[in-house]
Parts: C-alpha cells; structure tokens; sequence
C-alpha cells in the first residue's frame, strides 16, 4: 500500500510550468482586472494540503486601473477530470457561483471570488479565482485532533473554537437558498427535487464509481440505503456536502473562512449533520485517535444541532450510513486514480462495515 502522505499535490490542469502561466493568466487577468498596463504576477506555489477533487495555484499579482494601484493575493482552483471524484461536475456553478451568491447574500464566511473562466482553451479546464483568506486550518495528515493548533489549546478555547466550527455548518442549512437565487443546483435528471433526486444520483454515484463491477462494502450498503431511505421532502435546504472542520479556516476560535463546496445540494440539512458525524468518527476512531477534550461528541453535536435547527434530527443515522456509504465510493474513486490499491482495504471500511453491521 502506498504511504498518502507521499503523495504530491497535482499541478493546475494545462500547464507546464511557472512561464507558461504567466504567459497564459497575465492577460486574461488584465482584461478581467480591467488593467490599465498588464497585471505582474509575482510569485506561484501549490498549497501543502492540495485537494484531489480541485487543483489549487496560490499566486500574487499586482495592476493598475486608472493609475490606481492594486495588489492582490489570489487562489486559483482549477477541475481535475483526470482526479474526478464526484459524478457531476460544475466548477463554475457549484463553487464559484455558490461562493459568490453566500458572499453577497449571506453571513456565510466564504472568500470573495473574483473572476472565472468556463472556456477550457486557457487552462485547459475550467477554473476560477478568488481573494486568499489567512488563518489556520485543522490538517487531515498527521490528523488534526492528534497533532495541531487545536490539540495545544487549553479546553475551554477547544470547546468554544468547535461549537463556533459546528454552528457556521448549521448556518449553511439555514441559508434562503431560493431567495438568493442557487436553484441551479436541482439536479432534475436524478429525479423530482428531494428524496428522489437525492437517491437518483446516489444510485449514479455507485454505478458510475464501480463500472459494473461488486464491492463487498458498498454494495450491501447501498441495498440498505435503498430500502430505508427516508421521506423527508419536507426539508429542501442548502447542503454544504463535505461539512467538516477541515474545510473551514479559523483565527483563534472564529471561523472565518468555509471552503470545499463540490459537493454542495439541496437536500435535507441532516445529510450535512450526518456527513460531520462520520468524518468526526472517521477523524478520530478511524485514526486511532480519542476525541480530544472539549469537542463536542456525537450526542452532543445532535443536541446542539437539533436545538438550533428547533428540530429533532430525525434520520441522523441515516445520513450517517449515507456519508459511510459516499466516502467508500470515494475511496475507491481515488484508490484508482492514484493507484493505491486501496478500494476495499482502507480506513473508511471498517467503519462503514460497522454501521451497516457487515
């Protein structure tokens, strides 16, 4: 098995190096930026914690407009078809366009996005750029809660920093999604907005994910899931779809940053609240790792959540399943691609094998 932390973050899709990008993006931010002269772009590099779903270039780049001087430090998240991870794919809409309405809209601390490109002749994909936050991200490798800024706070700073991270992804669900306008996320080839499209493009996800091919963990589960699935239409509301510390950027305890929106839908809140669950569960017991004191547990999450949302989380073990069953299909999307030879024998199974009582 290869060791992932070996595994290098991928370059931004169409380019070859340093010159190219600059001979590429230096225009077409000028045109975008409205620049008087050009747009100098003074340094790249690729984040240590780069996604597999999305390719991220940090950059800074300084133009004049009107004689008016501007300097901006920039992220530039590009698709990454060669690394899909989801079924359907829409970094324009699902990221850029859903940043920018919460932007706008919303209390929701997303970074401001500035401009996106569709036409895949540039960069060779689609992407997109937006404003570069500073802060401090809980880290997926070594694990958050055994080695980072968050185990070394005392327990009253870690409380209070995870009942801030747990909140901001309650807010997500709580968002008017119709009112500002993301109707662009009913996915209408999956089925009827709700418990039909939500299931219709789950059962796309596994087909697509294994090819017409078995897996001894995902398969069970998904007859489990089609066999139990909840009515619960009566909520339709914004889904973060990857809700989890590790995709948020604090200072000290105040989330000031949500980021990871790929997976973004409209469904029941729940499915966020159960994803988190298990990407705690899997965060910790899955790494061998103890809850560190002063974060919240399961029940106390449920609680927390339930009391904000003034409504009991009816099918929280549900979605749980449902995030189990998702990130087994993930695993083996990535196993793939970067030849891991992980797609049954992986952290995630063991739990999954333990909800669905495999």
């Amino acid at each position: 098995m290869k060791d992932r932390s070996s595994v290098r973050p991928m370059p931004v899709a169409g380019a070859h190096d340093e010159s190219e990008l600059r001979r590429i993006l230096s225009p077409w931010l000028a045109e975008r930026a409205g620049a008087d002269d050009g747009v100098e772009i003074s340094e790249f590099s690729v984040p240590q914690s780069n996604g597999f779903s999305n390719e991220t270039l940090l950059l800074k780049a300084s133009w004049q407009t009107d004689g008016e001087p501007h300097d901006a430090d920039l992220v530039l998240r590009s698709q990454a078809p060669e690394h899909q991870v989801f079924p359907v794919v829409d970094l324009i809409n699902q990221q850029y366009t859903t940043m920018d309405l919460l932007g706008h809209h919303t209390a929701i601390p997303v970074p401001k996005v500035r401009w996106s490109e569709s036409d895949p002749a540039v960069l060779g994909q689609a992407f997109f750029l937006m404003d570069r936050l500073y802060g401090d991200v809980p880290g997926d490798n070594p694990p958050f809660m055994r080695d980072s800024f968050v185990t070394e706070w005392d327990v009253p700073t870690r409380r209070q920093w995870h009942e801030n991270s747990l909140d901001t992804m309650i807010a997500v669900g709580e968002v008017d999604w119709q009112a500002i306008g993301i109707d662009y996320l009913d996915l209408d080839q999956f089925g009827a907005l709700g418990p039909e499209q939500r299931q219709g493009y789950m059962r796309h996800f596994h087909q697509w994910t294994l090819e017409g091919g078995a897996h001894p963990v995902a398969d069970p589960a998904w007859a489990w899931l089609e066999a139990n699935w909840p009515d619960d239409g009566e909520h339709l509301e914004l889904c973060w779809g990857d809700a989890r510390p590790g995709n948020q950027m604090c200072s000290g305890t105040k989330i000031v940053g949500v980021f990871d929106w790929e997976g973004v839908c409209i469904s029941n809140a729940e499915s966020d609240l159960g994803w988190w669950l298990f990407l705690q569960q899997f965060s910790s017991v899955g790494m061998g790792v103890e809850l560190p004191d002063g974060m919240l547990t399961r029940a106390e999450t449920i609680a927390r959540w339930e009391s904000r949302r003034d409504r009991p989380a009816a099918n929280v073990e549900f979605y749980e399943r449902l995030a189990a069953f998702q990130f087994s299909l993930i695993m083996v999307r990535l196993s793939r691609a970067l030849q891991l030879g992980m797609e049954v024998d992986n952290p995630v199974t063991p739990l999954a094998r333990q909800l669905f009582g495999l």
